[in-house]
C-alpha cells in the first residue's frame, strides 16, 4: 500500500516530505517491531514517548513517520504525517491498512470488571458449536484457531487487534471474541472496531488510579456500548447484554440504540436463573428465557459463576444456539485455568488458585468457599505495586480477614513498590485481629508455606495470579507459573496425582 492512500483518508494534516512513490508493507508503534517499509507511529504514551524512538525506527528500515511533534533532527528527510492525535489517526489508517477486517467478522465484546475472562471462554465454547475456528483476545492469551500467543494487556493495542483479526479470517473463522477493558476503551485501544454484539458483566472498586472517580470508570465502559453505533451490521441486529441486577445498567442501556437483552436474578431479567443450589463441585439452578425454562447443571461453584453462564446463554442465542443445546454443552464446560481451579493431587485438603484481585472479585470467591468449607479457609495474597489502584488495599484487607481463618500476604506484581507498603496499606483493613497472619516476600516460599500448614479439611485459596505466567519484580518480568509452583510444592509434600 502506498503511503499517500493513507494520508488521504485525512482532512487535517500536515506533511513534511514528499509521500509519492512511499511504500508501507508494516504499521508498528514500538521501535522494536520495525522492518523494512514500516510506517512508524510516535505515540506519547503515560510513561514512554514514542517520538524518541523515530531515529531507531529509521535505522530499521521505516519509510514514512507519524508525529504530532517534530522529529525531523532524528528522521532528517523522511516523510512525515503530523496530526493532532497519533493514537487517533493510528486506529484509523490500521482500519484501512488491514481490510476494515471487523467489518466482516462477528465481533463479540465483553466489558466488566470480574467475569470477563470467564465469559470469553464461556462464549468461545458454545461457539464452538457453530463449526468454525474463532478469536479470543484477553487477559490470559490471544487465540487464533489453536494457536495461543502470550499477552500482557487485557485488551492489547490496535495494530496488535487487527493482525490477529485478519489472521483468524486467513483460517476460515468468522467469530472474534474480546475482553475489552476500560483502558482499552479510553486509551483507543478498540476504536474502530465494529461490534456485533456487547456485554456487560459488572462494575466494582477497580483502576481509580486511571479513571479517578467510580462515575468517569463507569462512563468509560459505557463507550463499548455507545460504540455499537447503528441498529444492525451487514443484515444482522446489533446487541448489547446487560446485566440487570447490577447498578449501573440503566446508564449502559441508554448508552446504546441497539436491541438491550438483560440478564440476571430479577424478575425483570430477559434470562433469569433460579432456585441456584451449589455444594463444592456443581451449581444448578433453572434458567427461564422467552416462557422457556430448562434446568442447568454447571461444574462450577458460586453465584458469580451463574451469571457468566447467563451471558454466555444469551451469546449463544444471538448467535443461532438452541438455549437448550447451549444448556446441555454447558454441562461439559471445561473450566478457566486460573478462575477457581481446583488443584487436586491427593493431598487432604482443597487447594483454589483464583485471578481475584479486587475487592468484588475476593469477596465473591471468599463467600463462595465459606458456603463449602469443613474447617479453615487460608487466604494467600498481595496486590500489584507501581501505578496500580492501591486505593482498594484497604478493603482487599477488609475482606480476606473477615473471609479467611488465616492469611499470607506475599508479592503480587509489587514493581517497584516496597512490599513493606503493599502490607501495610492492605492490613489497614484489618478489623478482626482475631484472624492471625504472617507475610512472606517470596512468593513461591508463601506457596510452601501455606501447603505446609494445612490441616485436613482446610481450604487453601491463592488469589492474584491466576495462570498469569510472570511476577513483576521491579522493571524485569520473571517467569513465574502459579499452579505449576503449586503442583511442585505438593508433590514435594508426597501428594501425587496418579490418575
Amino acid at each position: 500500500m502506498f503511503a499517500k492512500e493513507l494520508a488521504d483518508l485525512l482532512v487535517i494534516k500536515e506533511v513534511e516530505g514528499s509521500l509519492e512513490g512511499v511504500t508501507v508493507e508494516k504499521l508498528a508503534q514500538d521501535s522494536r517491531k520495525v522492518v523494512p517499509n514500516t510506517m512508524f507511529f510516535c505515540i506519547e504514551g503515560v510513561t514512554v514517548d514514542g517520538h524518541q524512538f523515530a531515529g531507531k525506527a529509521k535505522e530499521l528500515g521505516s519509510s514514512v513517520f507519524v508525529a504530532s511533534k517534530s522529529i525531523k533532527e532524528q528522521v532528517g528527510d523522511s516523510p512525515v504525517i503530523y496530526v493532532k492525535d497519533v493514537t487517533r489517526v493510528m486506529t484509523l489508517f490500521a482500519n484501512h491498512f488491514y481490510g476494515y477486517p471487523s467489518e466482516s467478522l462477528n465481533m463479540i465484546g465483553v466489558t466488566g470488571t470480574n467475569g470477563k475472562t470467564t465469559v470469553t471462554h464461556m462464549v468461545d465454547y458454545l461457539l464452538e458449536e457453530l463449526g468454525k475456528p474463532t478469536a479470543l483476545i484477553g487477559t490470559m492469551y490471544r487465540k487464533i484457531g489453536e494457536e495461543r500467543i502470550e499477552t500482557r494487556n487485557t485488551t492489547p493495542e490496535i495494530l496488535t487487534v487487527h493482525e490477529t483479526l485478519q489472521k483468524v479470517k486467513e483460517i476460515g473463522g468468522d467469530t472474534c471474541i474480546m475482553e475489552v477493558s476500560s483502558h482499552a476503551l479510553q486509551l483507543g485501544r478498540v476504536w474502530g472496531i465494529d461490534y456485533n454484539v456487547a456485554v456487560f458483566t459488572n462494575l466494582t472498586h477497580e483502576h481509580l488510579d486511571l479513571h479517578k472517580t467510580m462515575e468517569n470508570y463507569a462512563h468509560a465502559k459505557s463507550l463499548l456500548f455507545s460504540q455499537l453505533g447503528n441498529h444492525s451490521k451487514n443484515g444482522k441486529p446489533r446487541v448489547a447484554i446487560l446485566n440487570i441486577d447490577e447498578e449501573h445498567y440503566e446508564q449502559f442501556a441508554y448508552s446504546t440504540p441497539c436491541e438491550v437483552i438483560s440478564y440476571g436474578f430479577s424478575e425483570k431479567a430477559d434470562i433469569r436463573a433460579t432456585d441456584v443450589q451449589t455444594n463444592g463441585a456443581t451449581t444448578s439452578f433453572t434458567v427461564t428465557m422467552n416462557g422457556q425454562e430448562l434446568p442447568v447443571t454447571i461444574p462450577m461453584i458460586g453465584l458469580f459463576n451463574v451469571y457468566n453462564v447467563l451471558a454466555a446463554f444469551a451469546v449463544a442465542v444471538v448467535n443461532g444456539i438452541s438455549l437448550e443445546r447451549a444448556v446441555s454443552r454447558m454441562k461439559r464446560f471445561p473450566g478457566v485455568g486460573g478462575r477457581m481451579q481446583l488443584i487436586q493431587q491427593g493431598q487432604p485438603f482443597q487447594v483454589i488458585i483464583d485471578f481475584a484481585h479486587t475487592p468484588d472479585g475476593l469477596q465473591n470467591v471468599l463467600e463462595t468457599l465459606e458456603k463449602v468449607k469443613v474447617n479453615r479457609v487460608i487466604t494467600i495474597m498481595g496486590h500489584s505495586g507501581g501505578n496500580r489502584d492501591s486505593s482498594m488495599r484497604p478493603e482487599l484487607g477488609e475482606i480476606a480477614f473477615d473471609k479467611s481463618d488465616y492469611v499470607i500476604l506475599t508479592a503480587d506484581n509489587p514493581r517497584n513498590e516496597p512490599l513493606e507498603k503493599i502490607y501495610a496499606e492492605i492490613l489497614a483493613g484489618r478489623k478482626d485481629e482475631k484472624t492471625a497472619y504472617e507475610c512472606i516476600d517470596n512468593r513461591e516460599s508463601a506457596v510452601k508455606r501455606a501447603l505446609e500448614i494445612a490441616q485436613e479439611g482446610d481450604i487453601l485459596l491463592f488469589a492474584g495470579k491466576g495462570v498469569e505466567p510472570y511476577q513483576v519484580i521491579g522493571d524485569e518480568y520473571i517467569p513465574y507459573n502459579e499452579v505449576e509452583t503449586v503442583i511442585a510444592s505438593l508433590e514435594a509434600l508426597g501428594f501425587k496425582n496418579h490418575e
